[in-house]
């Protein structure tokens, strides 16, 4: 007998210890390229590992989404142990990943829903979570991705960039932005919003950033029920518990996760990026 539901994403998304051990979830990487090498984010490569080899190579490493081949695989593998599949990926207007994924299920025939999440990292994480309580609650697959759709428009984040000559050169980032980050040493603050980066402000310091994104929250929180917000960081894990710190003595009730932001989000943020995001529902 058929399982009912496979939950498959890619590298992007932060993947607790929890969803790792869970039975029913599928993690595709993504690559990141150091000249003729090529890494397997999450894999072969980790946030722990990533920001030495960038110190070590000359050039900055690319990354690229999966081949098509590794979703027909892994769908194929799925079609005989699953009746169908949902599917959470990083921004379709950010990576291929997403379209390469449904022409795989396509390809292969197995019955599917596709959800783009029009974000990557977290807020991922927590669609997925989500998803596998309301199935664990009985909810019908229709129900689970309506939920999980609902959520995309709720989210809102927060970025302040680790590294501008690596958004820049990985084509995230027009060069009016890069001059005003590095030669006038300027802190862009970029969202993902409608599933693009976004210049969301422009301030002169770290400290005034870090301020702007704490009235951000505060802002949220006086309006719907948050109950939950995640900190990333490329290797400044200190300030992202500094910045727990801080949440957690105005809301104490309020639960937070820390992690890394993924190889291949660390590739083109850069070390030293620390980011926020939460769901306004």
């Amino acid at each position: 007998m058929k399982k009912k539901i496979a939950w498959v994403t890619d590298s992007t998304a932060h993947i607790t210890e929890e969803l790792q051990q869970h039975p029913d979830v599928y993690v595709v990487p993504m690559s990141i390229i150091f000249g003729e090498d090529i890494y397997e984010d999450g894999l072969t490569v980790t946030p722990d590992n990533l920001y030495t080899k960038i110190s070590e190579y000359p050039e900055l490493p690319t990354t690229s989404q999966p081949p098509i081949g590794k979703f027909v695989t892994l769908y194929e593998e799925l079609q005989e142990k699953y009746e169908q599949v949902i599917m959470i990926h990083v921004s379709s207007l950010i990576s291929g990943t997403y379209a390469g994924s449904r022409q795989a299920a396509e390809m292969v025939g197995i019955k599917y829903h596709a959800i783009d999440s029009k974000a990557m990292s977290y807020a991922m994480t927590y669609m997925l979570q989500d998803g596998l309580q309301l199935q664990e609650e009985g909810k019908t697959v229709e129900e689970i991705v309506t939920y999980i759709e609902g959520m995309i428009s709720a989210l809102e984040n927060y970025i302040l960039l680790g590294n501008l000559k690596q958004m820049y050169k990985g084509g995230r980032m027009n060069g009016v932005q890069f001059f005003l980050g590095t030669m006038l040493n300027i802190k862009p603050i970029i969202t993902i919003k409608e599933g693009v980066f976004q210049m969301f402000d422009k301030v002169r310091t770290e400290k005034r950033a870090v301020q702007r994104l704490m009235d951000q929250f505060a802002s949220a929180y006086e309006k719907v029920a948050i109950n939950r917000l995640a900190i990333l960081h490329g290797n400044r894990l200190q300030d992202a518990q500094k910045w727990k710190e801080m949440l957690v003595e105005k809301y104490p009730s309020l639960a937070i996760d820390i992690c890394p932001i993924s190889s291949t989000i660390g590739v083109h943020a850069g070390e030293g990026t620390l980011a926020v995001l939460w769901f306004n529902k």
